[in-house]
């Protein structure tokens, strides 16, 4: 008799693979990663959290900061600002001077504030101020080695403020210190879309897919902008983040990096997105925008006007260094992302929420997972299966099915113990078992003659972690 072969998915390491046919790709890939994600502590295929709401306002919230040193959040509505420290009452601290989303960033104990006109500032975690002396037109802010740096996306320069001083906007000419201008791209038409950091160089996007890299600070002997790409579409101030050593940025091209190299440049583009690129460069614009959702290890990325959110998992999986995708869709579209330690919160819609893996609602919506697998074509007449194999670890009781080729089973999710539960003795002196794992394990003898044979797992309520997924068949 002919030895069985196996598929065996490993838990479906790779995620999501889009770039080809669902017949192409590999056993541990995906066609369908639905409201799951992989685990920042065991890197195991789970669920998503759900996520509970702490408050709703009137309208859209557009924005979402917190200010580490007094421990306290902002948020905005239109352009109204508000602060709060517990979501249960809020302060309006006043209106912002431009019209566009704000970009936030913290200057010593002191909130800077860009949205389009000139900046504000939050003095003593809740006194608003407007920056005078500041540019007229801020589109972002950030801080760098104690200067304040700023730009306005119809312009090709970066402004610094003079160092240690916030307020401080004009150039002395015999005073490095001072505040400084500086051109990015001589005689290089375009204007400055995105500035990001990259190891101890900053980055510079402009349109029309140019990339610059700064090094050294206005005030060194040894300042320079270099060109690094022409290539490098990014789509707008909030389409790149830096993390680790890899400054990442969402453009026409798709989700991709700069990353340091040995070779001649110092830094060199990579396809982070290379599984997820042909799907959504069809619908990147400049509402399109990425998230560091550190405490998860993953980047968000929202490319596409509607409430669903690719999660890049930038813990490398691939030999090339690649992550693995997966997809949520929000009970609401998502506005920004703030984490505060190892907490997430959302805000999306008219609400502010924080993932909680205590519950599988999103608000009061439930949450369903959907994951399929490659779809495995007979090189003969068909696929026989003999046996197949599911096992879960539990999150929160719920039901679903697993289908393998023609097969379709029901499945019950239970975390109680079938002895720990609802025991009244003591332990010390028990004649039985403690516990028992909070697992479901699926095994089905016989599967049918298939043509093709695709797996579905369906999580209808409840949370799981994938902890094994294979099936033995034959070709015949």
């Amino acid at each position: 008799m002919a030895e069985f072969l196996v598929m065996d998915s490993q838990g479906w390491p790779y995620g999501l693979n889009l770039s080809k046919n669902e017949e192409a790709i590999a056993d541990t890939e995906l066609v369908q990663a639905e409201n799951c994600e992989y685990s920042e502590d065991d890197g195991a295929l789970r669920t998503v959290p759900g996520v509970t709401i702490k408050m709703t306002a009137s309208a859209d919230i557009t924005s979402l900061f917190y200010n580490r040193v007094y421990k306290l959040f902002y948020y905005t509505v239109g352009t109204n600002i508000y602060e709060t420290k517990d979501f249960l009452t809020s302060t309006l601290l006043g209106t912002i001077t431009g019209a566009s989303k704000p970009v936030y960033c913290m200057y010593s104990d002191v909130c800077l504030i860009a949205s389009g006109a000139q900046l504000q500032a939050i003095s003593a975690g809740t006194t608003l101020q407007t920056v005078s002396a500041s540019p007229d037109r801020c589109d972002y802010v950030t801080v760098r080695t104690g200067r304040v740096l700023a730009y306005a996306t119809n312009s090709d320069e970066l402004l610094y403020s003079a160092i240690g001083d916030y307020t401080s906007w004009a150039n002395v000419a015999a005073d490095s210190s001072s505040a400084q201008k500086v051109k990015v791209g001589y005689k290089d038409p375009g204007n400055i879309i995105a500035v990001d950091f990259l190891s101890k160089a900053v980055m510079v996007y402009k349109d029309g897919g140019r990339a610059y890299k700064i090094v050294g600070e206005p005030q060194d002997s040894d300042y320079s902008v270099q060109p690094v790409s022409q290539t490098a579409y990014c789509s707008s101030i909030r389409s790149t983040v830096s993390v680790d050593s890899k400054s990442y940025y969402l453009g026409k091209s798709g989700f991709m990096s700069f990353q340091p190299t040995n070779a001649y440049g110092d830094v060199a583009p990579f396809e982070e997105g290379l599984n997820l690129n042909p799907r959504i460069v069809g619908n990147i614009d400049d509402t399109c925008e990425l998230w560091h959702v550190s405490p998860k290890k993953q980047i968000w990325l929202k490319a596409q006007g509607d409430k669903r959110v690719y999660m890049y998992h930038y813990v490398p999986r691939y030999s090339d260094g690649r992550g693995a995708f997966t997809v949520r869709t929000m009970a609401y579209n998502l506005h920004d992302v703030c984490c505060v330690g190892d907490t997430v919160y959302v805000a999306y819609g008219n609400k502010i929420g924080l993932l909680d893996d205590s519950t599988d609602l999103d608000d009061t919506i439930q949450i369903q997972t959907a994951i399929t697998s490659r779809n495995k074509l007979a090189s003969k007449h068909s696929i026989l299966v003999m046996n197949r194999l599911f096992v879960s670890s539990n999150l929160i009781d719920g039901y679903g099915t697993i289908k393998c080729g023609k097969k379709t089973k029901a499945l019950t999710f239970s975390t109680k113990s079938g002895y720990a539960y609802d025991a009244t003795e003591y332990a010390y002196d028990a004649d039985y078992y403690a516990y028992l794992d909070e697992y479901t394990r699926s095994y089905k003898v016989g599967g049918g003659s298939n043509k093709s044979v695709q797996v579905q797992i369906i999580v209808q309520k409840g949370a799981v972690s994938i902890r094994s997924f294979n099936y033995q068949y034959l070709e015949v």
